[in-house]
């Protein structure tokens, strides 16, 4: 089998490369059933097949190994949303059976996270799994605050809760197809952010090449920021093959990368590279305070080192009446914005639909702003319309049409209103997609943004990781500021926990 070792830097276009040699195969007659592109999160596999579709005119179903590890295992093991421990089965069933607390969650790219003890104990038993190491090694690796037999008791309850539902965890997913030793009949076989797979996500991968005429791997040293979760970017480092750097960024510009080389330089251990940055000088800047930056344009996106910064930063921005996106949901509920937009409508005398008229009395008092027993419009059809002053003769209306959105909806909570309404003094249209986005660095990895606004700020247990392994964090922080194409603000921390590279 031929391999061969592509390196991809921050905008060098690696998607774009891994499809051009899929598109090589392709002309070559290889069938597309036969060429295998995985990857090691969900967002980069589905933008992977989607442009696949686009490029070559093709259906989705003709390239059905374009998906996650974890998506190939599920496939494979012929799984069901039934068979998998999650939702309540693992917050409500497990808990209680353990008799433990648990608020996290898996993601679909089978790293665990949460804030609990259990799920800190979840995430230990997960990290002994996907780097294949005893428990107690990935305890004491871990330093929990926990006690070891604590640890051993909920591992040991994890095992037998699954055995006795017959319930298979996302990490349980990959053993599982190791050991049944399945593996499709590919052909070619690429493998996208190699860096960030485990030492079991490189067993999955090692069986699935068997019988492969061409291997071709994928990612960048400098991007690893997935140690945390179990990932060897040793591995990585020490794959033998033909290699390749992608030497051009159609993303970050002069100033940005002359800020990403000093981060990267400092990393000992990786493969040294040279990429040059697109021909734009870009813009770097420093404030002091959150509140002093210029959130004016339409594509920013705030990173944060830890998510305990992020209530900080919300409140902030609520301050200043900006509007943003977190998680993807925006910071403004929706039902509020349809409430006050309709509202509106109907001052001006608009009819607006009877199911459109419920959602505004329900921001509406009994007895101020509706009659009681008018409060679902009974007996009327939500797609009949209605007036104001319909509403005000035959369907309990009380308040006057001249009165504004943000009196008339008296149940609105007095926080969001004036939220709302300082959003509106700085022109924003409520009901456009957020020009703000929130993110932590690990969330925003492969996401990019015109203006990339970077807090400094680190919790203590980050902060702690400088002195232990400072490559791992040099790399997060190389991964933050190459999101940015046109400009980076960095801000100070208020406290001596920062980044001190930047």
């Amino acid at each position: 089998m031929r391999t061969e070792i592509l390196f991809g830097p921050p905008g060098t276009g690696k998607t774009t490369s891994l499809l051009n040699c899929v598109d090589e195969e392709l002309q070559r007659g290889t069938p597309p059933d036969r060429i295998g592109y995985f990857s090691f999160t969900k967002r980069a596999a589905d933008e992977a097949i989607t442009r696949a579709v686009k490029k070559f005119g093709m259906e989705h179903d003709q390239f059905p190994y374009f998906r996650t590890l974890h998506s190939l295992c599920y496939k494979g093991l012929e799984m069901s949303r039934s068979d998998v421990l999650a939702g309540s089965k693992l917050h409500q069933d497990f808990a209680d059976y353990a008799k433990i607390r648990i608020t996290g969650r898996w993601t679909e790219d089978g790293t665990y996270s949460g804030m609990a003890d259990g799920d800190r104990i979840l995430h230990i038993d997960n990290m002994a799994r996907v780097r294949c190491i005893p428990l107690r090694k990935a305890y004491n690796d871990d330093e929990p605050n926990i006690d070891w037999n604590l640890v051993d008791y909920v591992s040991r309850c994890l095992r037998a809760f699954k055995d006795a539902h017959g319930l298979l965890d996302y990490t349980d997913m990959l053993e599982e197809y190791v050991k049944s030793n399945m593996s499709p009949q590919l052909k070619v076989l690429i493998v996208d952010e190699v860096q960030d797979l485990s030492p079991l996500q490189w067993n999955v991968v090692k069986q699935i090449s068997n019988g492969c005429e061409r291997m071709i791997v994928a990612g960048d040293d400098d991007q690893a920021i997935y140690q945390w979760a179990g990932a060897d970017v040793r591995k990585f480092l020490e794959l033998e093959g033909e290699s390749r750097v992608l030497e051009q960024s159609w993303r970050v510009p002069r100033q940005i990368q002359n800020i990403s080389a000093r981060l990267s330089s400092k990393i000992r251990n990786r493969h040294k590279k040279q990429w040059n940055p697109r021909d734009a000088e870009g813009i770097v800047e420093r404030k002091s305070d959150l509140d002093l930056v210029d959130f004016n344009g339409s594509d920013v996106l705030v990173l944060t080192r830890n998510e305990f910064l992020m209530p900080r930063i919300q409140s902030t921005l609520k301050q200043q009446g900006i509007v943003y996106e977190h998680h993807g949901h925006p910071s403004i509920k929706q039902s509020y914005l349809e409430a006050a937009e309709h509202w509106t409508h109907l001052s001006r005398g608009d009819p607006i639909s009877v199911d459109a008229a419920r959602r505004v009395y329900s921001l509406m008092s009994i007895g101020r702003g509706v009659q009681r027993g008018y409060k679902t419009l009974p007996r009327r059809q939500d797609d009949e319309l209605v007036t104001h002053s319909e509403l005000c003769k035959d369907g309990g209306l009380l308040v006057d049409k001249n009165v504004p959105w943000h009196t008339a909806l008296d149940r609105l909570p007095p926080e969001e209103i004036a939220y709302m309404l300082a959003a509106r003094r700085r022109g924003i249209k409520l009901r456009q997609k957020p020009a703000v986005r929130l993110s932590t660095i690990h969330s925003a990895k492969g996401a990019e943004a015109d203006h990339v606004v970077l807090l400094l700020e680190m919790a203590k247990r980050s902060h702690r990781e400088i002195d232990v392994n400072p490559d791992d964090e040099l790399r997060v922080w190389y991964v933050a500021v190459t999101r940015a194409k046109e400009k980076l603000t960095l801000v100070d921390s208020s406290t001596y926990l920062e980044c001190p590279w930047l």
